[in-house]
């Protein structure tokens, strides 16, 4: 039997249709003539059983969704059979599983640090960063950075460290709070990447010195703009080289693209929302220009190549679920990109390799 994998968009589309079902069927088994019988709370809450956020939990390690490392290994969550979840260091290479970290400890030096109480299948985030020597691991917990080594002996924060805003595909619901930046720091840690007037910024982490690099980004052609449709944020989409020297992004165009708009309901006068959003059928939609912006200059080297579809393998985002640019990877020396280009339908995928000095781009 050829197994198939259900993309997170149809476990959606299974769960709806499953709430339709549930609160129809009594009505399609009323006699004709009848008046239709009233749906009642009881008949909601039936059917909510069967939404997705009631169902996922009821299968468990399903969903592996490796954060790939040097070396080829790999790190994923996994949630567990009681509940909370852990963190699973994979060396496919070696057939080697074993735990990222001890957990306990972790939790146990966080918790005196922080004046909480964590333990090691409820550890306050979802993602990591694991150091260049693996020796050390990196996490933001309430606004703020933290480093600590895999036995839970060290732990200290990252001074100019901020947490990054939380992807709601991971179930991270919580937004940045007061003086968190929506920044994307670089490998070496020294800067960060973030977007002011739609053109990208860097800030020199120890000095706090900003350096514009892109000057000619404008509404809705900017750079790095994280906007998918259905979930957006301030925090650039970018994949820094390994020596942080240079960055791959992209300069969206959604100048022509339809707008969706949301009312939001409250006390007083009603707040009228509007992003830019292609429906089906549309003619025009978000397309992607890649471009590799240098940091000495700085100056900014398109990829010679046609716009890009706002798509990526997984999902309808160029976001990966970490935050990054989905389907990037630098090689190790940086001389080279690898990326992928989706078609809108997701029935046609490219393997491509640029040169991010001269831009010129070949298909794999």
């Amino acid at each position: 039997m050829t197994k198939r994998k259900i993309r997170p968009g149809l476990w959606t589309f299974l769960s709806l249709l499953a709430c339709f079902v549930s609160l129809t069927a009594p009505v399609a088994s009323e006699k004709p003539g009848e008046a239709p019988r009233s749906l009642t709370a009881a008949d909601y809450a039936q059917a909510e059983k069967f939404m997705s956020y009631n169902v996922t939990p009821l299968v468990l390690r399903a969903g592996v969704r490796p954060t790939w490392l040097s070396g080829d290994r790999f790190w994923y969550r996994n949630a567990l059979e009681k509940e909370g979840s852990e963190f699973i260091l994979v060396d496919p290479k070696r057939g080697a599983r074993s735990p990222a970290f001890d957990h306990a400890k972790v939790a146990a030096a966080l918790s005196a640090a922080t004046g909480k109480t964590y333990d090691a299948t409820h550890l306050p985030f979802s993602t990591f960063d694991l150091s260049a020597d693996g020796k050390t691991i990196s996490f933001s917990d309430e606004g703020k950075r933290w480093s600590c080594d895999l036995k839970g002996k060290s732990l200290k924060p990252v001074e100019g460290g901020e947490a990054p805003p939380p992807d709601k595909r991971r179930g991270e619901g919580r937004r940045p709070g007061a003086g968190e930046r929506p920044e994307v720091l670089s490998p070496d840690k020294l800067f960060a990447a973030f977007i002011r007037d739609h053109n990208l910024w860097v800030r020199e982490v120890s000095t706090k010195t900003e350096k514009q690099l892109t000057t000619d980004g404008v509404k809705d052609y900017g750079y790095a703009t994280d906007n998918a449709g259905w979930i957006k944020s301030d925090r650039p989409v970018v994949s820094w080289s390994p020596d942080s020297k240079k960055i791959a992004t992209f300069q969206q165009d959604q100048r022509e693209v339809g707008e969706m708009y949301l009312v939001e309901t409250k006390v007083g006068h009603p707040v009228l929302q509007a992003w830019k959003y292609p429906l089906p059928g549309d003619k025009v939609v978000s397309m992607i220009e890649r471009v590799v912006i240098h940091l000495d200059g700085p100056r900014t080297v398109r990829l010679k190549m046609p716009p890009d579809q706002h798509r990526s393998t997984f999902t309808d985002d160029i976001k990966s679920q970490s935050g990054g640019m989905e389907d990037v990877q630098w090689s190790p020396d940086g001389l080279r990109i690898a990326f992928v280009s989706t078609s809108r339908d997701h029935k046609h995928e490219v393997l491509r390799l640029a040169d991010p000095d001269k831009g010129e781009v070949r298909d794999v």
